[in-house]
C-alpha cells in the first residue's frame, strides 16, 4: 500500500520528514459509494490514498459532475487550503473499498513550525498535486460547452473572467518577474503551445492573453479562460513537468517575465523564507485556478 515513507510524490522530503508524516498518520477506510469529509469540523486532515481510488465531484442543479479521478499515491485535502472553493464545494467519494491515511491538520501544523524542511517540501509536493487537479478540471471545462458552429473562439464563459482579482498581488507580480528574463510578444503569437514539453512560466506586466484549448479534432479550439496584467500561466508544466495542456495566444502585445524552470530546484534549495514564499505563491495560484475553473464548469451545467 501507498505511504509517506515510500510513496514517490513523497520524494522531494527529507527521509525523516516523510517518517515523522507517517508517524502522524493514521490508517481509516471508507466503503465504496462512501463520502470521505475533507472540509469541515470532521476532515480536519491531509489524505494519502494507500489503496483504492476517489473521485471529486461537484454538485449542479443538474447533477454531480465528475471533477477528476484519484488512485493509490494520490493525496487531497490540500486543495482547500489555497482554494476558496464555489458554495458547496468539492466531495471525495470513495470509487470503491478505499484505505486512506489520513494526518490530522492540527498537529501537522505544528510539525510544519517545527520543520522548516517539512514545510517547504510538503509545498512542493502541495504544487505538483494541486497541479494535477487543474489540468484534470480544465479537461472537464474545455468538455462541457464546445465551440458552437461558426465561431472559431467564442468569449470564455463570463463567471471565468467577470469580476477576477489577477492572480498574483502587485507585491508578487514584482518579485516573481525578477526571477526570470523578460520579453515582447506580437499580437496573434502563441507564447506556449498544447502538447509542447516546454516547462518555463510567464508572468503578464501588461496586455492580455487567451488560453485556448482544442476539444476534437478538425473543431476550432475552445477559449478556456482570459488573462490580464498580473496574471500567471505555464507553472502546471513547470511544476509538474507534463506536456503543456493549453495554448496561450496574445491577443494583444504583451509584455512577460519568464521564469525559467530550474528555479523550481533553487526554490527549494535557496532559504526557507525564499522557498516558503515561492512555493506558497504557486500553490495559492494553482488554488485560485482551480476555483475558477470550478466555478466555469458549474456555471455551465
Amino acid at each position: 500500500m501507498a505511504a509517506f515513507a515510500t510513496s514517490e510524490r513523497f520524494e522531494v522530503l527529507d527521509p525523516k520528514d516523510r517518517d515523522r508524516l507517517e508517524a502522524l498518520s493514521k490508517l481509516d477506510e471508507f466503503k465504496s459509494g462512501e463520502e470521505i469529509p475533507v472540509s469541515g469540523q470532521a476532515g480536519e486532515s491531509l489524505y494519502l490514498i494507500a489503496k483504492g481510488s476517489v473521485e471529486m465531484r461537484a454538485k449542479t442543479k443538474s447533477g454531480e459532475v465528475n471533477l477528476g479521478q484519484l488512485a493509490a499515491g494520490d493525496i487531497f485535502g490540500e486543495l482547500e487550503a489555497f482554494a476558496d472553493l464555489p458554495e458547496g464545494g468539492i466531495r471525495y467519494v470513495a470509487r470503491e473499498d478505499t484505505i486512506v491515511r489520513a494526518v490530522n491538520k492540527h498537529p501537522l501544523k505544528r510539525e510544519l513550525k517545527a520543520r522548516r524542511s517539512l514545510a517547504s517540501g510538503l509545498l512542493a509536493v502541495y504544487c505538483r498535486s494541486i497541479s494535477e487537479k487543474v489540468r484534470s478540471a480544465n479537461e472537464v471545462a474545455a468538455k462541457l460547452a464546445p465551440p458552437p458552429p461558426g465561431i472559431s473562439r467564442p468569449a470564455p464563459p463570463a463567471s471565468a473572467t467577470a469580476g477576477r482579482a489577477p492572480h498574483l498581488s502587485e507585491e508578487e507580480a514584482s518579485w516573481l518577474s525578477l526571477l526570470g528574463q523578460t520579453l515582447a510578444a506580437r499580437k496573434g503569437e502563441t507564447v506556449v503551445a498544447e502538447g509542447e514539453t516546454s516547462r518555463s512560466f510567464y508572468v503578464i506586466g501588461k496586455g492580455q492573453m487567451e488560453v485556448r484549448k482544442r476539444v476534437k479534432a478538425g473543431e476550432p479550439d475552445r477559449t478556456l479562460a482570459t488573462l490580464g496584467d498580473r496574471d500567471i500561466f505555464g507553472i502546471m508544466s513547470f511544476v509538474d513537468g507534463k506536456p503543456r495542456s493549453a495554448s496561450v495566444v496574445a491577443v494583444t502585445p504583451a509584455t512577460l517575465a519568464k521564469v525559467e524552470p530550474d528555479m523550481l530546484e533553487k526554490a527549494t534549495r535557496l532559504n526557507f523564507t525564499v522557498s516558503f514564499k515561492f512555493l506558497g505563491t504557486l500553490c495559492g495560484v494553482l488554488g485560485r485556478t482551480y476555483r475558477d475553473t470550478a466555478k466555469a464548469i458549474l456555471a455551465n451545467t
